[in-house]
């Protein structure tokens, strides 16, 4: 049987794939559309419930992007043997920094995003992995599509 504390290299895993390029919403990149959402919502703060496959604030359209998160997660714990007894939460929280621009990037991804994933076991240990990057609003007129297939 594993041990709970693998729950940290998930949170790894999960964060670093998060933030990736490869990590899409009906072909365009996650972060730039959840930072839109932000954006809309006038909340610079989204909480991604794993377990609950919930995002507040409420936007459907990330319905696809959470329960892809939330079945890597499941597959992770099932490939390394643990109890689902022992996952309690599973929350991802995603902050943006408007107008801190880098000067790396400058207006190509003017905006900090930090992504925080946190995991409670049935102990209440939290195992939590972060990661920051740059991006920008999505906009569709200046981006190229993913030409991934969606079921």
């Amino acid at each position: 049987m594993a041990r709970r504390k693998e729950f940290k290299t998930i949170a790894d895993g999960l964060v670093s794939s998060f933030v990736s390029r490869n990590n899409d919403v009906y072909g365009y990149w996650g972060i730039g559309k959840l930072y839109s959402h932000m954006v809309s919502t006038r909340s610079m703060e989204l909480k991604i419930d794993l377990l609950q496959r919930t995002i507040e604030p409420k936007n459907e359209e990330f319905k696809i992007l959470i329960n892809e998160f939330a079945n890597r997660l499941m597959n992770q714990i099932k490939n390394r043997r643990l109890n689902n007894e022992f996952l309690k939460k599973a929350e991802l929280t995603i902050i943006g920094f408007p107008n801190e621009p880098s000067p790396y990037f400058g207006r190509m991804a003017p905006n900090k995003v930090n992504c925080r994933l946190v995991i409670v076991d049935d102990l209440h240990r939290k195992y939590m992995s972060e990661a920051n990057t740059w991006c920008r609003e999505h906009n569709a007129e200046n981006e190229l599509k993913s030409t991934r297939e969606y079921k």
